[in-house]
């Protein structure tokens, strides 16, 4: 059986909802294609924050606690969403010792946070699911437990194909089927990407901490490797996460010793209540895609970008395909002169700035031992500008510790030497990574 639309939108996650929403709204025939039976359950790690307040990807969204809104100011348009939320300030990082590079004073910030905050943790699954209600009042027909098999563009449309040998047929398709995207395998997109290996994470969710300033995204370097936390939208609970290159190494096993055996973090835990043993997910790290348009097929959202893109810049691109596409449509031009509005502000907003950025292969744990990490944080005392632009923040570390090059040399030589080896081993390191991996073009 064939079933034929203007538009086929495949996944139902941030961006693929707002794109169904907008095309909706513009009166196109809609099918969404999503593979889980329900959307509102998060099987894999996502920490379910939006950024606001700071510019991303040439974005700026405001929340209003009051109102339960959140309103995209550059794009103009705004959701509704009334559930749980908490507050997050930004970024800190910890050394092996517990000293930390702190990315704004949170106690200050914390006294004004309607102002102040950068992010809002908020339930994943309820804005997913509210507006999936918006996208079916709208005449989209949504086919949930829907599995695409492959896509292929026909001499006057694009032609879904579902494991159950049904197909849909379309003038165009936008594929948000997230990171590990399987359109982009079928397409064979993903053989022009660089591929910088493949993570696994897990995670599990907790209730309670003794963390100083919990409430930020915070990074904590060990001697078993890096472990991150993050608020989630219930009051006084939060994520955290191990994530490994290394196929020998489990994260669960990781996460294990963070929890119950880091002599530094674990006493932040010992009082906290595990509410969700564990999440996880496997990425495949890739460069973004610069042209992320092929055979009528517009990828949006994680389907064309190295790693999450955020929430903010998944929903961004959904609204943006759907009012372009609806526009094309209507000119007669279901091709990429069409949609070529969309593809110039991806560029200016999203490839131009970040896209071309090369992945680091950097492993400071095999090379600076904890007396080193904790020297280095010590050196600095200064408190940087607050954000939750991780570029910024590689930035700013990056250039401190370059000025601090003379004295660390002086100081400690030693440590000077195990930096530089550092830098020289990079390209090794990312091939050694990449051999961990297992790419799936």
């Amino acid at each position: 059986m064939q079933r034929t639309y203007d538009l086929i939108i495949v996944g139902a996650g941030p961006a693929g909802l707002m794109a169904a929403k907008a095309a909706g709204e513009e009166g196109l025939k809609t099918a969404l294609l999503e593979r889980k039976k329900d959307i509102s359950k998060i099987h894999r790690s996502c920490g379910g924050v939006l950024n606001i307040n700071e510019p991303t990807f040439g974005e700026v969204v405001r929340f209003n606690d009051e109102k339960n809104t959140i309103t995209f100011s550059q794009s103009g348009f705004s959701i509704y969403y009334d559930g749980p939320h908490q507050d997050v300030y930004g970024f800190q990082v910890y050394s092996p010792g517990g000293l930390r590079l702190e990315f704004g004073d949170f106690a200050q910030l914390r006294k004004n946070p309607e102002e102040n905050r950068l992010g809002v943790a908020v339930s994943k699954g309820q804005l997913l699911s509210d507006l999936l209600v918006q996208v079916e009042k709208l005449g989209v027909d949504v086919f949930h437990n829907t599995n695409v098999c492959s896509v292929k563009k026909n001499k006057d449309s694009v032609e879904v194909l579902i494991e159950d040998d049904s197909s849909f047929k379309g003038s165009m398709v936008v594929a948000a089927d997230g990171i590990n995207s399987r359109i982009a395998r079928f397409m064979g997109v993903n053989r022009g990407r660089d591929f910088f290996g493949t993570s696994r994470d897990t995670s599990m969710m907790i209730e309670g901490t003794d963390c100083p300033d919990p409430d930020g995204f915070l990074f904590m370097f060990t001697p078993k490797g890096v472990f991150s936390m993050i608020p989630v939208a219930e009051k006084n609970c939060y994520h955290i996460y191990a994530s490994t290159f290394q196929c020998d190494v489990k994260p669960i096993d990781l996460l294990e010793y963070f929890v119950y055996q880091d002599p530094t973090f674990s006493p932040w835990y010992k009082n906290s209540k595990i509410l969700k043993h564990r999440t996880a997910c496997v990425v495949n790290l890739m460069s973004p895609i610069q042209k992320p348009f092929v055979d009528n097929v517009l990828f949006i959202g994680d389907a064309c970008w190295r790693r999450e893109m955020s929430n903010v810049g998944s929903m961004c691109t959904g609204w943006k395909a759907g009012k372009t596409i609806a526009k094309a449509l209507d000119d007669g031009m279901p091709n990429e002169e069409g949609v070529m509005e969309y593809l110039e502000w991806y560029q200016e907003n999203y490839y131009g700035p970040k896209g071309d950025r090369k992945q680091g292969g950097r492993d400071f744990s095999n090379y600076l031992t904890p007396d080193d990490l904790d020297y280095l944080v010590k050196l600095s005392d200064e408190t940087f500008p607050q954000t939750m632009d991780i570029f910024k923040v590689v930035n700013c570390i990056g250039k401190t510790y370059a000025e601090l090059f003379p004295r660390i040399y002086e100081e400690k030589p030693d440590v000077m030497d195990r930096m530089m080896l550092v830098r020289e081993n990079m390209e090794d390191d990312m091939k050694q990574r990449i051999s961990w991996g297992f790419r799936n073009a």
